[in-house]
C-alpha cells in the first residue's frame, strides 16, 4: 500500500473512534423533538426561549407542595467507567419552598440493570432566583454494577420557571477525567 492511501485511511479511522468515543448518549438532549425520549411531569417545550436549537424544555411551577420535572434513564455502554454530564440551565424567579435543597435541580441517579439506585442521588446543580443560561457539567466514575443513569431536572419544591438544553452524556476516557477533575480544583467559572 502505497502511503498516499495508508495516511487517508489512519485519519478516518481516528476521527471515526474519536466521534464514537464522545457520542451523547442522551436521547432528543437538546428537545428538537419536543419531549421524545423523557418521561414528563408537567414539563414542556418552549421555542421562545433557547440556548441553541428550535426548542429547549421548560418546567414552570406555581406550587411549592409539588415536585414538577422530568427524566430519561440513559442506558451506557458495558465496561464504561466515567462519563462527563452537562447541561444548559436557565432560571427564572426561582424560589425555594421549605426544604433547604428545595430549587431548580439538575439530579443524577447511577442505576443497576434492574434501574435500582447504587449509591443514592446526586445533585450536580441547584439554581435559585434569576440565573442567565449556564453551563454545568461533571465528569465521573461509573460505580461498579452501573448500567444506566437517570438525569432529572426539577422544580423540587419550588416555583419560578426552569429552562433546559443541550442536555449530554458521554463516556470518556482516565485520561479526560483527570482533566476534568484538575480543571475542577481550580476557580474556572461554572464548571464543577
Amino acid at each position: 500500500m502505497s502511503n498516499n492511501l495508508i495516511i487517508p485511511l489512519f485519519a478516518l479511522l481516528f476521527i471515526h473512534l474519536t466521534a464514537k468515543a464522545q457520542k451523547n448518549l442522551v436521547t432528543n438532549g437538546g428537545f428538537e423533538d419536543e419531549l421524545y425520549g423523557w418521561t414528563e411531569y408537567s414539563a414542556r417545550t418552549t421555542p421562545y426561549v433557547v440556548k441553541t436549537g428550535k426548542a429547549c424544555a421548560v418546567i414552570i411551577s406555581a406550587d411549592t407542595s409539588k415536585w414538577t420535572g422530568m427524566h430519561q434513564v440513559v442506558a451506557l455502554p458495558k465496561n464504561t467507567q466515567y462519563v462527563l454530564i452537562s447541561a444548559w440551565i436557565k432560571a427564572d424567579n426561582i424560589v425555594q419552598g421549605m426544604p433547604a435543597w428545595s430549587g431548580g435541580l439538575f439530579n443524577i441517579e447511577f442505576l443497576d440493570r434492574n434501574e435500582a439506585k447504587v449509591n443514592g442521588s446526586t445533585t450536580l446543580i441547584t439554581v435559585t432566583g434569576d440565573e442567565y443560561w449556564k453551563f454545568t457539567e461533571k465528569a465521573m466514575p461509573v460505580p461498579p454494577g452501573v448500567s444506566k443513569i437517570k438525569l432529572l431536572f426539577a422544580l423540587g419544591y419550588a416555583t419560578g420557571t426552569l429552562f433546559v438544553d443541550e442536555v449530554s452524556v458521554k463516556v470518556i476516557t482516565v485520561e479526560d477525567y483527570q482533566k476534568h477533575v484538575t480543571a475542577m480544583n481550580r476557580p474556572t467559572g461554572t464548571r464543577f
